[in-house]
């Protein structure tokens, strides 16, 4: 439902961000095929940093971090411009109908990434230690919450469907990334073959 509601949030500000750019282009000097193109190339930096951001399977460095969200920033600054400046009046009406699809897939992609249950990440993008998310240097000992709670869903799991659960299965009981949940399912697997004996 998530994906679904920012999608019609994102296709409405495509199109007014269109619209209004093109016709500040136009206002700008530029002719008919350029001012067409001309949205596209902000539309396209900010698609490419929303697809960026969106993306958790990888940790990024400060550096990566820090170039997406000025791209994005920076394709949302020149989207807001061009639709207020388009305006046709410079009233409060006018530019709150103008300037509000870019500040709308602002917010939308805001609160994609920033998604309920996800772990709290440092400025690398790797989850931070302590809030029973994986961490940079993942603990597999016997002590480790994380392996025990995959304990608990794996018994729990061969319990009702007579087989070991799943690195899918896990990672979404446990909000850790598709890397770490295949780590905890060969722990949880080697350590259930292991005590069942000959």
């Amino acid at each position: 439902m998530r994906p679904l509601c920012a999608l019609v949030v994102a296709g409405v500000a495509a199109y007014a961000s269109y619209v209004h750019p093109r016709k500040f282009a136009l206002q700008g000097g530029a002719d008919s095929v350029s001012a067409s193109l001309w949205p596209l190339s902000v539309d396209g930096l900010l698609l490419l940093a929303t697809a960026g951001l969106l993306e958790h399977a990888e940790p990024r460095t400060r550096r990566s971090r820090w170039s997406l969200w000025s791209a994005f920033f920076l394709g949302i600054a020149v989207s807001l411009a061009a639709n207020i400046a388009a305006a046709p009046a410079l009233e409060w009406k006018p530019v709150l109908v103008a300037g509000w699809p870019p500040v709308a897939l602002l917010l939308s992609v805001e609160l994609l990434v920033h998604r309920p249950g996800d772990p709290v990440r440092d400025e690398t993008g790797w989850p931070k230690k302590g809030n029973g998310a994986e961490g940079r240097e993942p603990e597999h000992g016997a002590d480790d919450p994380l392996l025990q709670r995959a304990k608990m869903l794996d018994a729990r799991h061969r319990e009702r469907h007579q087989r070991p659960v799943s690195a899918e299965t896990l990672r979404k009981e446990l909000h850790v990334g598709a890397r770490r949940s295949r780590e905890l399912t060969a722990l949880v697997r080697r350590n259930g073959s292991s005590g069942q004996g000959p």
